[in-house]
């Protein structure tokens, strides 16, 4: 089998092309070959020799793999993918409907289901609410933190990551004192929602919602995090309008949200009404002030007509009061955000942040506050994960060092 090469941050990836994609000639050659590369950084798969993931292919992707490449007919594409996202199986022997030869031929030619992560480094359940939070680690070696959170009425919500590290640099969250590694890859990004997704059926179970608040700035990776949400939307069957995507204030990257088809729902992350406050604590609001961000926002809306979810992490004494509550209120009012929804969230403790949370008292304080004030919805978000560092902020490859002390005590 012939193998195209790209060369992808973390190093040189392996694609299998579709032999319609390998000759580009006559006057659509440029183009055709603008859509080859196009699909390679798509379908770009895991750095092991002989390896081909078919789970990091599309629905085109895996069809052409089938019937060009396995000549086999189109429907297997579709009978492999039912297996794969409606039954939760990825062991290729378990797959009954195929036949057996043309199994062997998939085992043999180096086919896997989720190869794009090369292991699970370690996992950690709640105790208390039963949230799952998994080190994955990948084929470069980097790790990044995916969680699950189970809800008692039945929704299911994966909380993924879209880079290894981030280079935003929150003075409150564990992930922004960590500094970028890299951006991880659209199938990265894609298969840690797939495994969840993919275990939740063999039990009977749907993911029903996935939010872009782990590790990383996704806005920063638009090409990939967009990409792992359509296909997230397409195969794994999540509404489009329970696929939150959220930023720290990229307004250049909520223009293009409000221009992309895929209609999914924007969370800004703000936690302080002011430039010289957000500044102190969220380094990005030197590049996009409130003036532009909100502006961005506010455009958004515009072109949309969605709801936009404001992240508010509340820190005990400096922005959990009345009186921050008001200053909130009258800037969202100033700038014309009319349709929003403020999530209040006490602050999850991080080694690297001395701010406490607050006090649910002063968080019901601040939600009547906006409510009854300036009409804006605001409730307290409830705290999930905490036991085990799997809360909004938390998350961090430490829980590999905490395991490695484990280990060796």
């Amino acid at each position: 089998m012939r193998l195209a090469s790209l060369m992808l941050l973390g190093g040189l990836a392996r694609a299998w092309v579709p032999a319609s994609r390998r000759l580009s000639a006559g006057p659509n050659a440029a183009a055709a070959a603008r859509r080859r590369r196009s699909r390679l950084r798509r379908q770009s798969l895991a750095e092991l020799p002989g390896l081909i993931d078919l789970g990091a292919f599309d629905r085109p992707a895996l069809e052409a793999y089938v019937t060009e490449e396995l000549k086999a007919p189109k429907f297997r594409a579709k009978q492999i993918h039912e297996w794969i996202y409606d039954k939760g199986v990825h062991d290729f022997d378990a797959m009954s409907n195929l036949p057996k030869k043309f199994r062997d031929d998939l085992k043999a030619r180096g086919a896997t289901v989720g190869g794009t992560i090369a292991k699970l480094r370690v996992e950690q359940v709640s105790q208390r609410d039963g949230t799952i939070k998994r080190a994955y680690e990948f084929r470069d070696g980097s790790v990044v933190e995916s969680v699950l959170m189970p809800y008692e009425d039945g929704r299911r919500t994966a909380c993924i990551s879209s880079q290894a590290g981030c280079g935003m640099g929150c003075t409150f969250c564990a992930t922004g004192q960590m500094g970028l590694t890299r951006h991880l890859t659209a199938a990265e990004i894609f298969e840690q929602a797939a495994r969840f997704s993919r275990e939740l059926s063999a039990r009977g179970e749907r993911l029903s919602n996935v939010v872009f608040m782990g590790m990383g700035e996704p806005l920063a990776n638009y090409k990939n995090v967009m990409a792992a949400a359509r296909r997230i939307n397409d195969e794994l069957g999540v509404g489009a309008r329970h696929i939150t995507i959220s930023t720290v204030g990229l307004a250049r990257g909520i223009g293009k949200l409000a221009e992309d088809p895929l209609q999914v729902t924007l969370a800004v992350s703000l936690h302080q009404a002011t430039d010289a406050a957000r500044s102190a604590i969220m380094p990005v609001n030197d590049r996009y002030d409130l003036e532009t961000l909100l502006g961005a926002v506010r455009d958004y809306q515009a072109a949309t007509r969605r709801r936009v979810t404001f992240e508010w992490a509340a820190i005990a004494g400096e922005n959990d009061d009345v009186d921050a509550a008001r200053t909130l209120g009258a800037l969202l009012k100033k700038h014309g955000i009319r349709d929003a929804h403020v999530n209040v969230i006490p602050l999850n403790p991080t080694k690297g942040y001395g701010g406490k949370r607050a006090k649910n008292g002063a968080v019901d304080r601040f939600c009547k506050t906006l409510e009854t004030e300036f009409g804006v919805s605001a409730t307290p978000r409830v705290r999930r994960g905490i036991d085990i560092d799997a809360g909004c902020g938390q998350l961090t490859t430490s829980v590999l060092e905490d395991a490695s002390e484990d280990a060796a005590s």
